[in-house]
């Protein structure tokens, strides 16, 4: 009676931890682990720093009307106008190989003469460093020569509008990298456009705001 209650009670603890492991495997299966939170995967070719040294469109680039921004989505910046209406920045769309694949596409780029500094807008489809992919609006950000505010020519940064969950992202918002005059990535995570003495930088978010901050 002893060895048959015993085995009784082994048959039972298996039985219990089969169904344990089956439950477990259950809530995994519906619930699977979301892949580590990273930025796009992304680099600003030498053709596109070279255009910013010298920012002259090309002879079949198309014109584009003097708006009050540029880009789209949350990768946007508001244009500002002179005294007078002026404005201070040339418009006009043409194909540039903007991230040294070798295949130019059809960009949209803003010269902002005052401050010496080139912008490119497209949107797209890119792969995130965690291995995923996503789309989105980008804008890329390159120092001309002289710029006001003194930054090495060819260095800038770029950002990429994504929602919630791509790249492994928590939170919806811009995600970029600044890079040096070698388009080399430097600082990444979580950026914020902001506008410092009426010229646009990017700032990187304080971690506990952000989510994402420092180099990735």
């Amino acid at each position: 009676m002893k060895r048959r209650g015993a085995v009784a009670v082994g048959v039972s603890l298996f039985l219990l931890a089969t169904a344990c492991g089956k439950a477990t495997e259950s809530r995994e299966m519906k619930n699977p682990p979301r892949p580590s939170a990273s930025v796009p995967d992304l680099k600003v070719s030498s053709a596109a720093r070279v255009k910013a040294l010298d920012p002259r469109p090309a002879p079949d680039a198309g014109t584009k009307p003097r708006v009050g921004g540029f880009g789209k989505g949350r990768a946007y910046i508001v244009t500002k106008e002179h005294p007078g209406g002026a404005s201070p920045h040339s418009f006009w769309a043409e194909e540039l190989d903007v991230d040294g694949s070798g295949q130019p596409v059809l960009v949209d780029l803003a010269w902002d003469n005052p401050h010496k500094v080139l912008y490119i807008s497209r949107e797209r489809s890119f792969g995130c460093r965690n291995g995923g992919t996503a789309d989105g609006a980008i804008l890329t950000a390159i120092y001309g020569l002289d710029n006001k505010l003194g930054k090495t020519a060819g260095s800038g940064w770029w950002v990429a509008d994504l929602e919630e969950g791509e790249c492994g992202v928590p939170a919806a918002g811009l995600y970029g990298c600044r890079f040096d005059a070698d388009g080399s990535n430097t600082e990444c995570g979580s950026m914020n456009i902001v506008d410092v003495n009426d010229d646009v930088v990017v700032l990187p978010l304080p971690k506990e705001e952000g989510s994402l901050s420092g180099k990735l």
